[in-house]
C-alpha cells in the first residue's frame, strides 16, 4: 500500500510542475506580444514625428529662402499645395529651360514646367505697362529653349515747316544781248510741313517715318540767256549778231544836216533812242514787206522816237518817203 501511494504522489507532482510550466509560458509570450506593440507604437510615432519635422523646415524654406516661387497654402483645406512653378519642388522629368529678356536690359534662366508665358512673367513680380510687348501670347504654353522677350516701343512725334525751293528754268533767246541774262519770272519759294515720327524700342531709334504736307506750291523762276545768232541775206551773206529785235520804223529825209553823234546826214543811217539802241551802234535792217535793207548805223536821235521806235533815212524824195510810210521792221544787234 504504501509502495502504491508512493508512486502516486510523483505522478500527480508532474502534472502539477507541467501545468504550472505552460501557465508560464503562455504569460510569458503575452508579454513579449505587449512589449513589442508598445515598442511598434513609439517607433510609429517617432517617424511621424520625424516626417512633420521635415515637412515644416521645407515648407519655410519655400515661404522665406525662395521668395515664395511656387508655394501656395491653403487655408481653406489647411493642406499645402504647390504649384508647377515652384522648381524646388519640381521633380517632372518635362522640366524646360525658358530664358527671359525685359527691356533689352535684364535676362534671367529658369527651369520650369506647364507654366504660361504670363505666369512666367507674374513670377519675377514684372508689371508690364501699355508700350511694353510680349513676343508670345501670355497664355502660351513655355517650351524648351523659348527666348520671351519683353520690349518697350515708344513714338515721338513732331513737325517741321520748311521751305521748298523754287526751281530756275534757263531758257535760250535772241532778243537780248548774247552772254547776258533776264529774268522773265521771279522764283518764290513753297513751303511745307513734315510730320516725323520716330519709334523707340527700348530706348534706341529703330524707324523714323516722315509724312509731307505742301502749303505752298513754289513759283518757278524764268531765266533768258542771250545766246545771239547768224543771219543770212538774200544773197547769202552772214552777219554774226547779239541779238536782234521789232520795232516800228518811219521813213525820214532832209537834204542836209549833222546827226546827233557829229556826222552828217546820210543814207544808211537810223535815228534811235539811244537807251534802247546805243549811238554808234551797227545794225542789220529787214522787214517781211520791204526786204532787206543792208546794214545801217545809229547816229541820230529825235524828240518822237521812244523805246522800240526808229527813224530810217532815205533822202529827200518825197514819194520814196510816203511809199515807206511807217511799218514794223527787224534789226539785228550786229557783233
Amino acid at each position: 500500500m504504501y509502495s502504491q501511494h508512493s508512486s502516486e504522489k510523483p505522478v500527480r507532482n508532474i502534472s502539477r510542475i507541467k501545468n504550472l510550466l505552460t501557465s508560464r509560458r503562455t504569460v510569458s509570450f503575452k508579454n513579449v506580444l505587449k512589449n513589442a506593440s508598445k515598442h511598434l507604437r513609439s517607433a510609429g510615432i517617432t517617424l511621424m514625428a520625424i516626417i512633420l519635422f521635415a515637412g515644416t523646415v521645407m515648407s519655410a524654406y519655400c515661404l522665406e529662402g525662395t521668395g515664395n516661387v511656387g508655394f501656395k497654402p491653403d487655408f481653406q483645406s489647411n493642406k499645402p499645395s504647390y504649384s508647377s512653378k515652384n522648381d524646388l519642388f519640381d521633380t517632372d522629368e518635362n522640366t524646360v529651360c525658358v530664358k527671359l529678356t525685359v527691356r533689352g536690359e535684364k535676362e534671367f534662366t529658369a527651369d520650369v514646367s506647364d507654366i504660361t508665358v504670363g505666369e512666367l512673367i507674374d513670377s519675377y513680380a514684372i508689371t508690364l505697362d501699355e508700350n511694353d510687348v510680349v513676343n508670345y501670347r501670355k497664355d502660351e504654353k513655355v517650351f524648351d529653349g523659348m527666348n520671351v522677350t519683353i520690349d518697350r516701343i515708344t513714338t515721338e512725334t513732331y513737325t517741321i515747316t520748311n521751305d521748298i525751293p523754287y526751281a530756275t528754268i534757263t531758257n535760250e533767246s535772241q532778243t537780248i544781248p548774247k552772254g547776258t541774262t533776264k529774268v522773265i519770272t521771279e522764283g518764290v519759294n513753297g513751303s511745307k510741313t513734315e510730320t516725323v515720327k520716330e519709334t523707340y524700342i527700348n530706348g534706341i531709334l529703330t524707324d523714323t517715318e516722315v509724312t509731307q504736307e505742301a502749303l505752298a506750291e513754289p513759283v518757278n523762276e524764268v531765266v533768258e540767256t542771250g545766246i545771239g545768232g547768224v543771219y543770212t541775206d538774200k544773197y547769202g551773206k552772214s552777219y554774226e549778231y547779239s541779238y536782234y529785235m521789232d520795232v516800228t520804223a518811219t521813213a525820214y529825209g532832209t537834204l542836209s544836216g549833222i546827226t546827233a553823234t557829229g556826222k552828217a546826214i546820210d543814207f544808211g543811217m537810223i535815228a534811235v533812242d539811244p537807251r534802247v539802241i546805243p549811238l554808234g551802234t551797227k545794225v542789220y535792217l529787214t522787214g517781211s514787206t520791204y526786204g532787206d535793207m543792208g546794214v545801217h548805223s545809229a547816229e541820230d536821235t529825235g524828240g518822237s522816237i521812244k523805246g522800240n521806235k526808229i527813224d530810217v533815212y532815205l533822202g529827200d524824195d518825197y514819194n520814196t518817203l510816203m511809199q515807206f510810210g511807217r511799218r514794223t521792221m527787224r534789226i539785228y544787234i550786229l557783233l
